[in-house]
């Protein structure tokens, strides 16, 4: 049966004990932390009965939607403040970084606003997108850092990445990024800082407790944990986050069913017509839904823009890692076939989602292919799913375009096994229609796997790559996509990869012929 609550560990006879912030917004599982956390401070902000500044020696805030899902509600604000005044370690990483500083101008596009810190940092943030895997170099020391001019590395995965340093805080880390807003455009970005007495930090990199020793050992050296406490440590960590990992997402009550291990792991990529068909929203509610139903489930984002990727982390509880982003071109992190086959070893069902339009990059010869999703379905041998949208054009006009996209997708070698017609106005669909539009995709050997209503997403923070919460996000997308996708179809259309060596000029020398035909050879007589 399901667990029913979290329990937290006993973690009493630990001698230090760190905590890690759990609240709506939070991606606990986003990175390890050096497997360092033993106890989580939930919205009571209690530890074992006793406020979380009297019993933690550290405090780690993760990375997340904390500023925009409002959750760090003003009991955990005070225990925040009263470990970083007594000079207790603070870390805030990503949206934990926004939470420790003044304020967030966010970039809205009706309504721009300014969303205030805690102000224990003296720094603010302003829009600047970086997705990328990065190095940087250590400036100045603190509890995190010791090594100046020595080199670390992480990942980046923020819409707010521009900082900007006040007279009462310190930088400890640059950024050397190569990409920035989309585009090759290498900077240094300011992307560590700390209070001036070096006890609260704050950083934009994630993983790079996990990716570098040194941090990690300057961590225990502040901390004064030895090898034998360090152990005892990561054993109660182990038991903390198999125990959170069984809830889908944070704070809903909604626990993972036994698991369910098929064998070879199942693999389905989800493309769409275009970038605004809701293809983010349908891919993070699958995820949820097939981790709820016992799916060991790994997401994996074509391109780099990963923040796609993330609103799915938050309900299944995985990490980020190097194949979690697909390469195409110069854009992401691992060649197709290495990111499925180290995924594969972690996860028994894989989502691939896609960038932009299936088609986007297949024209663009700058670069070493593959340049498309197309391209990565056909190198995968995936089962593809196409997510129409409906609200641009009606049903119809959908229908119409699905039909020759799949066609299309079909000639160039992909394995089209189903469509989901979203955003949808259903009150005029009559059963008849419904019928006729099974049938339209099975006349092309489509499945329908669903039909997903309008909804309401005008609310602020329901814009993946402009404004987030993830709370909301997920919480919406799981009840649609319950309510509106056959699930058990879809897993059954879903099939294990077959890694395939793929032309990827012949290819795309088919897609241009598809554009301009050879006339056929006129045939003679009168």
């Amino acid at each position: 049966m399901p667990k029913t609550k979290i329990t937290p560990p006993h973690t009493s006879a630990l001698r230090h004990k760190i905590g890690l912030i759990y609240l709506p917004g939070a991606l606990p599982c986003l990175e390890n932390f050096g497997n360092l956390p033993t106890n989580l401070v939930c919205a009571d902000a209690q530890i074992e009965g006793k406020p979380a500044s009297k019993v933690l020696d550290m405090l780690i805030i993760p990375g997340g939607s904390f500023i925009e899902s409002t959750s760090i509600n003003p009991k955990v604000a005070k225990e925040i403040t009263k470990m970083a005044e007594s000079g207790k370690y603070v870390l805030g990483i990503g949206s934990g970084f926004q939470t420790l500083a003044k304020e967030t101008h966010n970039k809205h596009p009706t309504s721009p606003q300014t969303n205030k810190g805690l102000g224990l940092l003296d720094v603010e943030f302003k829009p600047l997108i970086c997705t990328d895997r990065i190095s940087a170099n250590i400036t100045d020391k603190s509890f995190l850092t010791q090594e100046i001019g020595q080199t670390v590395r992480g990942f980046h995965c923020h819409t707010y990445g521009q900082t900007v340093l006040h007279n009462d805080s310190r930088a400890i880390l640059m950024t050397h990024a190569k990409r920035v807003n989309y585009k090759k455009n290498p900077q240094d970005l300011l992307s560590g800082v700390t209070n001036k007495a070096g006890n609260i930090a704050g950083i934009l990199i994630h993983g790079i407790i996990d990716q570098n020793p040194n941090i990690l050992q300057n961590i225990l050296q502040s901390l004064d944990i030895g090898p034998l406490e360090l152990k005892e440590i990561q054993q109660v960590n182990a038991n903390l986050i198999k125990n959170l990992k069984c809830e889908i997402g944070i704070s809903t009550g909604i626990y993972q069913q036994p698991p369910i291990a098929p064998l070879p792991p199942k693999l389905v990529l989800v493309t769409a017509l275009g970038s605004s068909s809701g293809k983010t929203f349908i891919v993070t509610g699958i995820a949820g839904a097939l981790k709820k139903q016992g799916y060991n489930v790994g997401v994996i984002k074509v391109g780099g823009d990963i923040r796609d990727a993330v609103s799915s982390l938050y309900l299944t509880k995985e990490p980020l890692c190097e194949y979690s982003s697909i390469q195409i071109g110069e854009s992401g992190w691992t060649p197709p076939k290495q990111a499925i086959t180290a995924a594969s070893r972690d996860y028994n069902f894989l989502i691939v989602e896609g960038a932009m339009s299936a088609f986007t990059g297949l024209l663009n010869e700058n670069y070493t292919r593959p340049m498309s999703t197309a391209e990565v379905a056909v190198t995968l041998g995936a089962s593809t799913v196409i997510v129409a949208g409906c609200d641009n054009e009606g049903l119809e006009g959908a229908l119409i375009n699905t039909l020759n996209y799949i066609k299309t997708l079909q000639t160039l070698g992909v394995k089209v096994c189903g469509v989901i017609l979203n955003k949808l106005r259903l009150s005029y669909i009559t059963e008849q229609t419904k019928q006729l539009i099974h049938q339209t995709f099975a006349q092309v050997g489509v499945e329908l796997l669903g039909m997903v209503p309008r909804l309401d997403m005008a609310a602020r923070g329901m814009i993946p790559e402009v404004e987030i919460r993830y709370d909301a996000f997920g919480a919406q997308a799981l009840d649609t996509v319950e309510k509106n996708i056959n699930l058990v179809l879809l897993s059954k259309i879903a099939s294990s990869p077959q890694i395939t060596k793929v032309d990827y000029d012949a290819l795309t020398a088919k897609f241009k012929n598809l554009l301009t035909p050879t006339p056929r050879a006129t045939q003679g007589g009168d």
